[in-house]
């Protein structure tokens, strides 16, 4: 497939259109594109280290990668981080953050206009695949996301264990922008199935300023929401519990996506960034960084706010795995919403996800 024809399809899975004949991948583009792919993490492999480590490797010639971003959130400070701490130039790569919503960015990656975008695997990452985009997941992000959930009334209980999750039906649940079709409710939907409930069962109200969502909990306009920090910390004390977490230890939800250009042609930057990310957490982002003042000093100026602030919520258990089961987990909630994913067989983990570049990159390579 060409770029220009790439470049169509992407717009055409982010804007949600009909796709054209040409957007079809063909039986080629459904297979691994690199011999070096690896689909799931191989057994006893650990993507963590001391710090220090990996040790640089510096490229032989400058290179450089656009990577783009949402917004400023923690879990974006290992690449963040990286560049204030000098770890890409170790690697001799340069490193430009672009910052744009998920749908621009993946097109954006779908024209090779950037190299990497981070990112929720969102519905349209599959439909991208399935329409001829050359889209990869290459790491994970976190093993879970502390303090984040679907925080109930406690009209409704005390605690998750107390909490009937059937009792859900006809309740109003304040939700992200999106939705079942986002991946940050991916808590939810696991709570309307352990309820034997269908996402119809239950009223959702969006919300695209989280600060009135948490309000309307506060107020009792709404029985419940899907809320992480910084946000949780403003809910009033006595007013919600968490009844779920925002996703289990057994997936991921988000991370690294980019094309099977930078894992071919340029594959040898991808790992350069990786090593550079990686060494970040090892040194800096591992353990309870939290009560690193240098580390939450640096990190509340690239992401815009106060140490305080940050301090809220537990430090994040940085992870760069994805596992398997992410993918069927993700796509049965997107197929509980109409309209949402425009696949027509379901996408396999072998075809969305690559470990190569976090494995290359750990192992020093």
């Amino acid at each position: 497939m060409s770029r220009t024809t790439r470049a169509l399809c992407a717009t055409a899975v982010t804007a949600g259109l009909v796709f054209a004949s040409a957007c079809a991948p063909s039986s080629q583009q459904n297979q691994a594109t690199d011999a070096k792919q690896v689909s799931v993490l191989p057994a006893g492999m650990s993507l963590s280290g001391k710090p220090g480590t990996p040790a640089p490797k510096p490229l032989a010639q400058r290179a450089s990668l656009k990577v783009g971003i949402p917004s400023k959130l923690e879990l974006e400070a290992p690449a963040l981080l990286a560049q204030v701490y000098g770890e890409f130039g170790k690697e001799n790569l340069d490193v430009t953050f672009v910052t744009d919503t998920v749908p621009n960015l993946l097109t954006l990656l779908g024209q090779d206009k950037i190299d990497l975008v981070y990112a929720g695997a969102q519905a349209l990452v599959f439909n991208a695949l399935r329409h001829g985009v050359p889209i990869r997941w290459v790491s994970g992000v976190a093993s879970s996301s502390p303090d984040s959930g679907v925080y109930m009334s406690t009209k409704y209980g005390s605690k998750a264990s107390d909490f009937n999750p059937a009792s859900l039906k006809g309740k109003n649940i304040g939700v992200n922008p999106g939705g079942l079709a986002a991946p940050s409710e991916y808590g939810l939907y696991d709570l309307i199935t352990k309820g034997g409930l269908k996402p119809a069962d239950v009223r959702m109200t969006p919300f695209s300023d989280i600060a009135a969502m948490v309000q309307a909990l506060n107020n009792g306009s709404i029985d419940g929401a899907t809320l992480g920090p910084p946000f949780t910390a403003s809910i009033k004390p006595g007013t919600a519990f968490n009844a779920e977490g925002g996703y289990p230890d057994s997936m991921q939800i988000a991370g690294y996506f980019a094309t099977t250009d930078l894992l071919g042609e340029h594959r040898d930057a991808g790992v350069a960034f990786f090593r550079a990310v990686e060494r970040t957490v090892n040194t800096h982002l591992s353990g309870d960084y939290h009560q690193d003042t240098d580390v939450m000093t640096k990190m509340a100026q690239q992401l815009g706010t106060t140490v305080d602030t940050l301090r809220i919520a537990p430090s994040v258990p940085f992870d760069f795995n994805v596992p398997a089961e992410s993918v069927a987990s993700l796509q049965k909630m997107y197929q509980a919403v109409p309209n949402t994913l425009q696949i027509d067989s379901p996408v396999k983990p072998e075809e969305l996800i690559d470990l190569s570049l976090v494995i290359d990159a750990a192992q020093g390579k």
